[in-house]
């Protein structure tokens, strides 16, 4: 196993690595291997359009888009 030695890093991005760990529950070393892990994983391609909308589920009716349209007011005569 080899060994990161945290000691050159700035004071600020310690204490934000160790606040991050603490937020996510994770130790110094598995915070690191978090960040480090997305940032090397291969890029995946964004999904078009008509991808996210076949991903959406399927609920309510479509009368609960439709606006409700009043333009109705008082007027005295």
């Amino acid at each position: 196993m080899t060994n990161i030695n945290l000691d050159n890093l700035s004071k600020d991005n310690r204490d934000h690595l160790q606040q991050r760990a603490a937020i996510h529950g994770h130790s110094l070393e598995s915070e690191l291997d978090s960040i480090l892990t997305r940032v090397f994983a291969p890029e995946t391609t964004e999904n078009s359009l008509k991808e996210l909308l076949l991903a959406m589920p399927d609920v309510g009716e479509d009368e609960d888009f439709n606006p409700i349209r009043d333009n109705s007011r008082e007027i005295s005569l």
